[in-house]
């Protein structure tokens, strides 16, 4: 069995993609890169990258980085994306926020072709202001709706609305500026940036189940909650700032159950993106490969 933790970050320098040992976060390997990447997801055979700085998706094999296949150029059309952010997958198909262009696209795994997209600039039921996060069980959908400030649940099959839960503010049904969110397979769980908490949330019906954060640098504490991923016993969160070089700037990981804090490690010179977690044994939607971090440009 091959398990791991899964990044992508910027240390300044260079763009690149990381393994750490999911005990002790340590890292395990390391490949630099001068792609942009915001975001990863993997079907633990292929990784799947958005590049959101060269506005494309890559496709990757796990075991070596080595590219398998890309589909992107700066634009609207069905091919083409505006600062692509956060990505999943069901196996079959991608679920791409595409949120320069307000949307999300839906592709095949396979060969990366364009299936089917929802989505327009604004704040109604099928609209999106800077979409990032976005997770699935492969039924549904779970969206960070980033500046609407609120949390999306859609159908996979034709992206249809079911449900949301969200406005301003900082209230047990608020956010402010909702970056990333995973899933077990009961719960979701909510990077609330602009909050500086980690929000749990039943994936029935949304509703509030527990929190933990402030803003600072303590163990229970954020400088920016901003991406997240699970293996269903622990969450492993990127807790780092842009505007502070001193910042957190680590990973904290922290049990799903009562999300008190197992672990950290500081990355002094690297911004942490994207999270993930690989199993090589999992079978197909394993919920807690599925969903992984992202940043806007």
């Amino acid at each position: 069995m091959t398990e791991f933790l899964c990044h992508v970050g910027f240390d300044g320098i260079s763009y690149s993609f990381s393994k750490r040992n999911l005990s002790d976060l340590s890292v395990l390997s390391n490949y630099s890169t001068s792609s942009q990447y915001a975001s990863i997801t993997t079907d633990n055979i292929y990784l799947y990258l958005s590049d959101s700085g060269y506005h494309k998706i890559e496709k990757r094999l796990a075991s070596d980085f080595s590219l398998v296949a890309e589909i992107g150029s700066p634009g609207t059309g069905n091919d083409q994306f505006n600062q692509p952010q956060g990505i999943t997958t069901d196996d079959t198909y991608l679920y791409i926020c595409d949120s320069g262009n307000n949307r999300i696209v839906k592709r095949l795994c396979s060969d990366l072709s364009y299936a089917d997209q929802i989505g327009s600039s604004g704040s109604g039921l099928d609209q999106f202001s800077a979409p990032q996060g976005i997770a699935t069980d492969g039924t549904y959908l779970y969206i960070c709706d980033v500046s609407n400030n609120r949390i999306m649940k859609r159908l996979c099959s034709d992206l249809s609305y079911v449900d949301h839960i969200g406005t301003a503010g900082s209230g047990n049904d608020q956010f402010n500026s909702p970056t990333d969110v995973c899933l077990d397979n009961t719960f979701l769980y909510i990077c609330d940036n602009g909050n500086y908490r980690v929000v749990k949330r039943q994936q029935i019906d949304l509703s509030y189940v527990d929190q933990i954060g402030s803003l600072g640098t303590g163990n229970d504490q954020f400088n920016s909650a901003y991406s997240i991923a699970t293996d269903n016993t622990y969450l492993y969160i990127g807790d780092q700032t842009f505007q502070d070089p001193g910042g957190n700037h680590r990973i904290v990981k922290r049990l799903c159950s009562d999300l008190s804090y197992v672990s950290k490690t500081t990355d002094p010179n690297i911004q942490i993106y994207g999270l993930g977690y690989f199993n090589s044994s999992s079978p197909p939607m394993s919920p807690s490969s599925l969903n992984f971090g992202s940043i806007i440009w």
